[in-house]
Protein backbone atom coordinates (compact mmCIF):
# COMPACT_ATOMS: atom_id res chain seq x y z
CA UNK A 1 0.00 0.00 0.00
CA UNK A 2 1.43 3.37 -1.06
CA UNK A 3 1.68 6.42 0.86
CA UNK A 4 0.65 8.72 -1.80
CA UNK A 5 -2.77 10.01 -1.67
CA UNK A 6 -4.54 9.45 -5.31
CA UNK A 7 -5.25 12.80 -6.50
CA UNK A 8 -8.94 13.69 -6.98
CA UNK A 9 -11.23 13.33 -10.03
CA UNK A 10 -10.10 11.72 -13.39
CA UNK A 11 -7.01 14.06 -14.56
CA UNK A 12 -3.39 13.33 -14.94
CA UNK A 13 -1.93 13.27 -11.24
CA UNK A 14 -0.06 16.32 -10.45
CA UNK A 15 3.61 17.11 -11.48
CA UNK A 16 6.33 17.31 -8.14
CA UNK A 17 8.30 19.95 -8.14
CA UNK A 18 12.15 19.70 -7.43
CA UNK A 19 13.05 20.44 -3.86
CA UNK A 20 14.29 23.46 -4.35
CA UNK A 21 11.28 24.77 -5.93
CA UNK A 22 9.19 23.54 -3.12
CA UNK A 23 11.90 25.43 -0.55
CA UNK A 24 11.36 28.61 -2.36
CA UNK A 25 7.32 28.22 -2.59
CA UNK A 26 7.22 27.76 0.87
CA UNK A 27 9.81 30.51 1.84
CA UNK A 28 7.42 32.58 -0.77
CA UNK A 29 3.72 31.65 0.93
CA UNK A 30 5.69 32.46 4.08
CA UNK A 31 6.46 36.06 3.06
CA UNK A 32 2.96 36.37 1.96
CA UNK A 33 1.46 34.91 5.36
CA UNK A 34 3.52 36.79 7.82
CA UNK A 35 2.95 40.35 5.54
CA UNK A 36 -0.98 39.71 5.72
CA UNK A 37 -0.63 38.95 9.63
CA UNK A 38 1.37 42.22 9.83
CA UNK A 39 -1.81 43.71 7.63
CA UNK A 40 -4.39 42.51 9.63
CA UNK A 41 -2.81 43.69 13.15
CA UNK A 42 -1.82 47.16 11.91
CA UNK A 43 -5.40 48.00 10.44
CA UNK A 44 -7.04 46.57 13.89
CA UNK A 45 -4.47 48.98 15.57
CA UNK A 46 -5.38 51.48 13.73
CA UNK A 47 -9.32 50.60 14.02
CA UNK A 48 -8.71 50.78 17.88
CA UNK A 49 -6.88 54.08 17.76
CA UNK A 50 -10.01 55.80 16.56
CA UNK A 51 -12.38 54.54 19.12
CA UNK A 52 -9.86 55.13 22.57
CA UNK A 53 -8.78 58.25 23.99
CA UNK A 54 -5.40 58.18 22.36
CA UNK A 55 -3.34 59.79 19.86
CA UNK A 56 -2.81 57.76 16.71
CA UNK A 57 -0.21 56.69 15.48
CA UNK A 58 0.19 57.78 11.60
CA UNK A 59 3.13 54.70 10.89
CA UNK A 60 0.56 52.42 11.55
CA UNK A 61 -1.11 52.99 8.02
CA UNK A 62 1.70 53.94 6.27
CA UNK A 63 3.16 50.46 7.07
CA UNK A 64 0.23 48.58 6.14
CA UNK A 65 -0.19 50.43 2.96
CA UNK A 66 3.53 49.28 2.15
CA UNK A 67 2.45 45.96 3.38
CA UNK A 68 0.05 45.30 0.55
CA UNK A 69 2.28 46.41 -1.95
CA UNK A 70 5.01 44.06 -0.92
CA UNK A 71 1.95 41.24 -0.57
CA UNK A 72 1.33 41.77 -4.18
CA UNK A 73 5.00 41.59 -5.33
CA UNK A 74 5.72 38.71 -2.76
CA UNK A 75 3.33 36.36 -4.19
CA UNK A 76 3.22 37.20 -7.80
CA UNK A 77 6.26 34.46 -8.50
CA UNK A 78 4.25 31.75 -6.24
CA UNK A 79 0.73 32.31 -7.88
CA UNK A 80 2.31 32.59 -11.55
CA UNK A 81 4.42 29.04 -10.85
CA UNK A 82 1.81 27.59 -9.36
CA UNK A 83 -0.60 28.62 -11.99
CA UNK A 84 -3.20 30.61 -9.60
CA UNK A 85 -2.78 33.73 -10.73
CA UNK A 86 -5.43 35.96 -12.41
CA UNK A 87 -5.90 34.45 -15.89
CA UNK A 88 -8.41 34.11 -19.11
CA UNK A 89 -9.07 30.58 -19.60
CA UNK A 90 -9.90 30.61 -23.23
CA UNK A 91 -7.32 29.24 -25.01
CA UNK A 92 -7.53 26.06 -22.41
CA UNK A 93 -10.84 25.19 -24.63
CA UNK A 94 -9.07 24.82 -27.41
CA UNK A 95 -8.65 21.26 -28.96
CA UNK A 96 -5.24 20.95 -30.11
CA UNK A 97 -2.75 20.63 -27.77
CA UNK A 98 -0.01 22.50 -29.52
CA UNK A 99 -2.06 25.64 -29.72
CA UNK A 100 -2.44 25.48 -26.19
CA UNK A 101 1.34 24.85 -25.47
CA UNK A 102 2.05 27.52 -28.16
CA UNK A 103 0.18 30.03 -26.18
CA UNK A 104 1.35 28.78 -23.00
CA UNK A 105 5.20 29.54 -23.85
CA UNK A 106 4.14 32.86 -25.78
CA UNK A 107 2.41 33.98 -22.96
CA UNK A 108 5.28 32.94 -20.08
CA UNK A 109 8.13 34.89 -22.54
CA UNK A 110 5.84 38.30 -22.36
CA UNK A 111 5.88 37.95 -18.50
CA UNK A 112 9.18 36.83 -18.08
CA UNK A 113 10.52 39.72 -20.40
CA UNK A 114 8.35 42.03 -18.58
CA UNK A 115 9.07 41.05 -15.12
CA UNK A 116 12.90 41.59 -15.84
CA UNK A 117 12.08 44.88 -17.06
CA UNK A 118 11.22 45.86 -13.99
CA UNK A 119 13.57 44.21 -12.41
CA UNK A 120 16.07 46.36 -13.89
CA UNK A 121 14.17 49.30 -13.10
CA UNK A 122 13.67 48.46 -9.60
CA UNK A 123 17.44 48.18 -9.34
CA UNK A 124 17.95 51.63 -10.25
CA UNK A 125 15.52 52.76 -7.59
CA UNK A 126 17.08 50.31 -4.93
CA UNK A 127 21.24 51.06 -5.40
CA UNK A 128 20.16 54.36 -6.79
CA UNK A 129 20.49 56.41 -3.73
CA UNK A 130 17.83 58.85 -3.94
CA UNK A 131 17.70 60.38 -0.80
CA UNK A 132 14.04 60.37 -0.29
CA UNK A 133 12.17 58.78 2.69
CA UNK A 134 9.22 57.63 3.85
CA UNK A 135 6.79 60.63 5.48
CA UNK A 136 6.11 58.59 8.74
CA UNK A 137 8.93 56.08 9.33
CA UNK A 138 11.34 57.47 7.41
CA UNK A 139 12.24 54.58 6.07
CA UNK A 140 14.86 55.14 2.81
CA UNK A 141 12.59 54.59 -0.08
CA UNK A 142 15.30 52.39 -1.26
CA UNK A 143 14.44 49.84 1.03
CA UNK A 144 10.91 50.22 0.37
CA UNK A 145 11.96 49.06 -3.50
CA UNK A 146 13.86 45.66 -2.21
CA UNK A 147 11.18 43.84 -1.83
CA UNK A 148 9.29 44.45 -4.92
CA UNK A 149 12.49 43.81 -6.65
CA UNK A 150 13.33 40.28 -5.35
CA UNK A 151 9.11 39.49 -6.18
CA UNK A 152 9.52 40.53 -9.68
CA UNK A 153 13.10 38.74 -10.15
CA UNK A 154 11.45 35.78 -8.77
CA UNK A 155 8.67 36.11 -11.34
CA UNK A 156 10.60 36.07 -14.28
CA UNK A 157 12.06 33.10 -13.06
CA UNK A 158 9.15 31.47 -12.37
CA UNK A 159 7.93 32.56 -15.90
CA UNK A 160 10.73 31.59 -17.86
CA UNK A 161 10.93 28.08 -16.32
CA UNK A 162 7.46 28.23 -17.17
CA UNK A 163 8.03 28.12 -20.45
CA UNK A 164 10.21 25.88 -20.82
CA UNK A 165 10.02 23.50 -18.21
CA UNK A 166 6.46 22.66 -17.80
CA UNK A 167 3.21 22.74 -20.04
CA UNK A 168 0.18 24.23 -20.09
CA UNK A 169 -2.09 23.08 -16.86
CA UNK A 170 -4.30 20.18 -18.75
CA UNK A 171 -7.33 21.43 -20.99
CA UNK A 172 -10.09 22.53 -19.52
CA UNK A 173 -13.64 20.58 -20.45
CA UNK A 174 -15.85 22.22 -22.81
CA UNK A 175 -19.01 23.62 -21.12
CA UNK A 176 -21.12 21.50 -22.52
CA UNK A 177 -19.19 18.63 -21.46
CA UNK A 178 -18.84 19.44 -18.03
CA UNK A 179 -22.57 20.01 -17.61
CA UNK A 180 -23.05 16.25 -18.96
CA UNK A 181 -20.20 15.26 -16.43
CA UNK A 182 -22.06 16.23 -13.44
CA UNK A 183 -25.56 15.19 -14.56
CA UNK A 184 -23.70 11.52 -14.90
CA UNK A 185 -22.76 12.20 -11.57
CA UNK A 186 -25.86 12.68 -9.95
CA UNK A 187 -27.82 9.60 -11.08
Amino acid sequence: MSDTPEPPGDGPPPRSRPAAVRWLEAAELAAGIALLALIFVLMLTQALQRHLPVSGWVWTGELAQLGFVWLAFSLAGYLLGRDEHITLKLIDFAPQAWIRRAVWIAANLVVAAVCAGFVVDATELVFGGSPMTTPALGIPMSWVYVIPMAGLALTALRAAVNAVATGPPAGAPLPAEADADAGEADR
